[in-house]
């Protein structure tokens, strides 16, 4: 099996525009933006620095009316903005899930959660260990074909929640979980009961990977969706998906009811356009919305009940 890249080489400005327009055919909607260049030492005076757009697809979706339908959008685009055409290049399924490690660096979010990739040599954890506080949360993560590196804000909106909600000894349900990042952070952050459900297979299996690799044994992960969830009254239920997705659960699927009356909801993958409709309907399942985050063009909300 070979796993399609689509690439395109745009700017700074444009690049959130493209990686939207590309992520319904990514895999697990996942998107890698590439910054290319110097980002440390940048002029300031500069353009924005080149970024590359990257989706990946599985060979069962590999088709010329696929690859023709993506051209096509990013030809429309071009006629309003200059964006050159899309690139594709097959790769088979070991280099698919090392293809972005040499762009995954160690990083920080919030005030103490620290992520770094499993695959660090000796050197590069020395470096790494240099930055770190005495009260940080280390997360060590391989996200191979799972959504949730850290990297995009809508990931880092719910670790930033997480870090001000969770209190040891909480219980904490992953809607979506991914690779199991936002788990995972709960369990370093002190949650006791930790459950996640994806529903994809692949997922679910990084999912436990990550948690073992972090000593987080207590986190129960399946593949299903949120009705197989027998259990309610969670403190706090993170969801990090995308806006229908979510207003689907709260219309359909009664997510609003699997959080406690104290509990809290962290909804994130929301795009600003999409935010209103997100807010009304937490708000007609019974909910209220505590906080709104925000980074550049995408949101997230803390809720609980009204």
């Amino acid at each position: 099996m070979y796993w399609l890249e689509v690439s395109v080489i745009t700017d700074g400005e444009a690049a959130e525009a493209v990686a939207e327009v590309l992520r319904p055919f990514a895999y697990q909607e996942g998107v890698v933006l590439e910054q290319l260049g110097d980002m440390e030492n940048l002029d300031p005076n500069a353009l924005e620095p080149n970024v590359t757009v990257k989706i990946y697809l599985p060979e069962d979706r590999d088709t010329p009316a696929l690859r023709q339908r993506l051209e096509e959008i990013l030809y429309h685009m071009g006629r309003l903005y200059p964006i050159p055409p899309p690139t594709f290049r097959k790769l088979q399924e070991e280099d698919w899930a090392n293809a972005w490690k040499a762009h995954y660096h160690p990083f920080r979010i919030g005030r103490r959660i620290w992520i770094q990739p499993s695959w660090l040599n000796a050197d590069e954890q020395e470096l790494a260990n240099a930055d770190l506080q005495p009260d940080d949360v280390v997360l060590t993560l391989d996200p191979g074909m799972a959504f949730g590196t850290g990297t995009h804000p809508t990931t880092q909106m719910c670790l930033q929640a997480l870090e001000d909600i969770v209190q040891p000894g909480m219980s904490v349900l992953d809607v979506g979980t991914g690779s199991g990042i936002l788990a995972i952070a709960a369990g370093k952050l002190g949650a006791a009961k930790l459950w996640g459900m994806d529903t994809d297979d692949v997922a679910v299996k990084t999912a436990v990977s990550n948690a073992q690799q972090n000593n987080i044994h207590h986190f129960h992960a399946w593949q299903g969706t949120l009705a197989t969830v027998n259990e309610r009254d969670w403190d706090v239920v993170v969801v990090n998906i995308l806006a229908p997705v979510i207003i689907a659960l709260l219309q359909e699927d009664g997510l609003m009811s699997y959080v406690a009356g104290n509990g809290r909801l962290i909804l994130s993958g929301i795009i600003e356009e999409q935010a209103e409709g997100v807010e009304t309907a937490v708000i007609a399942a019974g909910g209220q919305i505590l906080q709104k985050l925000t980074v550049r063009d995408w949101v997230a909300f803390i809720a609980t009940w009204a």
